[in-house]
């Protein structure tokens, strides 16, 4: 157990750090076994020579030795005096006392790297070949995983990190393909009704008219409707290019009084009801406050709303405007049959239905409020009422000083 946690710890060490206790191990192991390949050596060499000395007299010099006067040694016998084993033997550890330490310190140090490697470096270099392979690959389906507080460890992390942010801008990338595709889609099916109406009512004024079987009135009527389809195929143009545009619209936030754009609001919905000829009524908190909002987009959202609540409404079409929180409320209510289809598709792009009246009815208006609400960090909501009729709330994210209720 207590191995395993001083591992762990070596593992958590800075690269610096492991290196210098690595090393400060490496050599203190050598010198150890230096001095004693060297003590060894000696001792070799002098049991060697003892077999050639005269060995009473060296045990008579050994009686007389007094204290530190002088101190018997055994003396280095001439290779001429051995035999062919013997020289070779004190050779050897002539050679081993020599070289012996610096071949001890670099073997050391060899085995010191290679476990420095194998214990710091190894593994996270393994895990960021393969992630750095993957994501060559364009598969980012993975996780880099190495669980170190070193320098390597917080390299995986970061890399880890930068393989989300990949995975992240890869998704985006992919939804703006699947937009882009949706678009062209769009725009070739609504594109080809409108276009095949009016080659067709060409081609019977092509066919007909010169035979004179067609009457003026014939003729003014066909013409008439042309034109109402070309009128439809401009319009939806210009709607496409004003959709390409708002994807990646940004809010300009101002200062602005709560009253000023309560006045604005009901001009705009005062302007609509009149001429479309319906009841209007707005209600609104009697607030005095400045807020950060970008009127462009509030004044956006409510027309869009008031023209598509304008088309279904029988009698009557409410506004109201309000504060809650830090949200900006705008609701649009109608007194229509309310919404016969579920919210969520309401609120995608491009869709298509006919009217009763003949005219056709894109269905963008919804779904740009949307993306302007959602821009301004706020959401858009529809349900119907309960005694019949349609609501629409848009809420905008605003930040009000001084509000007075």
């Amino acid at each position: 157990m207590g191995n395993w946690v001083s591992m762990e710890k070596i593992k958590d060490l800075s690269l610096k750090a492991a290196i210098i206790i690595y090393m400060a191990a490496a050599l203190a192991i050598s010198t150890v076994l230096s001095f004693s390949l060297t003590h060894y050596a000696e001792n070799v060499q002098e049991d060697i020579w003892f077999k050639y000395v005269d060995k009473e007299e060296y045990m008579e010099s050994i009686a007389h030795e007094s204290g530190n006067n002088y101190l018997t040694i055994i003396p280095r016998i001439p290779a001429k005096y051995m035999s062919g084993q013997d020289v070779f033997i004190v050779e050897a550890c002539d050679v081993m006392e020599t070289w012996g330490g610096l071949i001890l310190s670099f073997m050391s140090c060899t085995i010191t790297v290679f476990l420095f490697y194998r214990k710091k470096l190894r593994t996270p270099l393994r895990v960021l070949s393969r992630a750095s392979n993957r994501i060559s690959e364009n598969d980012l389906a993975f996780e880099v995983t190495y669980e170190s507080k070193d320098e390597m460890g917080r390299l995986c992390k970061e890399f880890e990190k930068m393989r989300r942010e990949l995975a992240n801008n890869k998704k985006k990338v992919w939804r703006l393909v699947e937009d882009e595709r949706t678009l062209r889609s769009a725009i070739a099916h609504d594109i080809r009704t409108p276009v095949a109406l009016v080659k067709g009512n060409l081609e019977i004024i092509d066919e007909f008219f010169p035979l004179h079987k067609l009457s003026e009135e014939k003729v003014a009527e066909i013409v008439t409707k042309t034109i109402q389809h070309v009128e439809h195929l401009e319009h939806f143009v210009d709607i496409m290019k004003y959709l390409n545009s708002i994807v990646d619209l940004e809010p300009e936030y101002k200062e602005t009084a709560y009253k000023k754009l309560a006045e604005k609001v009901y001009e705009i919905q005062k302007e609509l009801c009149e001429k479309s000829k319906k009841d209007f009524a707005f209600e609104h908190h009697d607030l005095d406050c400045v807020m950060q909002v970008d009127p462009v987009f509030v004044i956006e959202v409510e027309e869009n709303l008031l023209t598509n609540a304008l088309r279904y409404a029988r009698n009557k079409v409410t506004v109201s405007l309000g504060l809650a929180g830090d949200e900006l409320e705008l609701v649009v209510e109608d007194d229509g049959p309310g919404f016969q289809e579920s919210p969520k598709k309401l609120l995608q792009a491009y869709g298509k239905r006919k009217e009763e009246k003949g005219d056709v009815h894109y269905g963008l208006g919804l779904y740009i409020s949307k993306s302007l609400c959602s821009a301004h960090r706020g959401e858009l909501c529809l349900e119907n009422m309960k005694h019949g009729g349609a609501r629409a709330v848009a809420r905008f994210e605003v930040n009000s000083e001084n509000p007075g209720i």
